[in-house]
């Protein structure tokens, strides 16, 4: 039998697998390793991200490139964060053999189109639908914030047909599926790559709510200013907020409001919040791709409450209780701090969401596509 190959572009180093995106990177890596694949793996270090040890855990070899942001990038025809990931040392790196190759978002589509890959099979992973999600992002902004979030979404769409050059794109959620399904022929639905779901006993929940997230991130911070000003209820219980990198103005603005803020919880009192909430609030003005947040807090013994957009083209609306305002946020936590869940309710919930979210199971399509090329 020959042996399984693949080449995996990641628009970041994929661990630690402590955001959303890399987070589906890195378990999608191990159950592909699981599977038997021999994986190559191509990854973009900048920031504080560099070189991890753990990643050769599951990959034969893993090469690193230098993401060279320059203002000049800005003005290129390509959207910024595509023409920032084509060193051309990578498209040699992919040309060492003939095996598949994933590419990551639409951010590492650069070489998608490359004449030298034009026999490859080649997969691209759909994170989102990001020419949506860039003015999304540009609503919220200000200033050349915004200004750049506008140019970027109509460079990402204009970019967009480049993904007729892959053969099969895996979208995350079911929006994404219709959208995608109308521009490309083979398009498969493969749910965000999570860690393995165990199945344990519920534990007793604390009279208090949670919101959790990346307090770096305007998204979740803006989300999380809309409770605070939208949900009287939130003045009348404890309400505990916790999540990485807030900024000092946040912290000041959940102060001023009497929210407790947790700024930088270690891994396990982050999990210990989680698993005693009684309540998780979750809201987004976004509905692009599924919120890893939202199936930590479903996997939890607490109620879970969010808007409509939170659970927008998935099948979790049967697992939650959804406000479509202020005021039923109110009700509705009024409400379930009355009543914990039932362990019964509980288990069944975990039990749907480990079925659907079993990640060695889900990359199995990929497995078929290549075998039956």
């Amino acid at each position: 039998m020959s042996t399984k190959k693949i080449h995996i572009v990641s628009f970041d180093v994929p661990f630690p697998a402590d955001y959303g995106g890399v987070i589906d990177v890195f378990y999608r890596i191990k159950a592909l390793h699981e599977l038997g694949f021999k994986i190559t793996l191509h990854c973009f270090e900048y920031g504080k991200r560099k070189k991890q040890s753990e990643l050769e855990k599951y990959c034969s070899t893993v090469y690193y490139y230098p993401r060279k942001k320059s203002i000049f990038a800005l003005f290129d025809k390509e959207p910024f964060i595509v023409s920032t990931r084509k060193p051309m040392e990578l498209l040699a790196n992919l040309n060492i053999d003939e095996a598949p190759i994933l590419f990551e978002g639409l951010h590492t589509c650069g070489f998608l189109d490359d004449n030298s890959l034009k026999n490859r099979l080649k997969f691209a992973r759909m994170h989102n639908i990001e020419h949506d999600y860039y003015t999304a992002l540009a609503k919220n902004a200000l200033g050349w914030k915004k200004l750049y979030f506008k140019n970027e979404a109509k460079k990402l769409q204009a970019f967009l047909p480049i993904i007729q050059h892959a053969q099969h794109l895996l979208v995350i959620q079911e929006n994404d599926y219709s959208f995608f399904k109308k521009i490309h022929s083979s398009v498969f639905l493969l749910p965000i790559s999570v860690p393995k779901l165990e199945i344990t006993s519920p534990v007793s929940t604390d009279n208090f709510c949670l919101f959790h997230g990346n307090l770096s991130v305007s998204e979740n911070t803006n989300a999380m200013a809309w409770l605070i000003e939208n949900v009287e209820e939130i003045q009348d219980q404890r309400m505990i907020v916790a999540g990485k990198n807030p900024s000092k103005e946040f912290i000041n603005f959940c102060q001023m409001k009497e929210v407790v803020i947790v700024p930088n919880p270690s891994e396990e009192e982050m999990q210990k919040l989680i698993q005693t909430a009684r309540i998780h609030l979750l809201y987004t003005d976004q509905s692009t791709g599924i919120k890893l947040k939202l199936l930590n807090a479903l996997l939890s013994s607490g109620r879970v409450i969010v808007n409509p957009k939170m659970i927008e083209g998935t099948n979790l609306s049967y697992h939650v209780e959804i406000a479509n305002s202020g005021e039923e946020f109110s009700q509705k936590i009024r409400q379930g701090m009355k009543n914990p869940l039932p362990k019964e309710v509980i288990l069944q919930r975990w039990k749907t969401i480990q079925n659907e979210f079993d990640t060695v199971k889900n990359v199995k399509i990929m497995e078929g596509l290549i075998n039956n090329k």
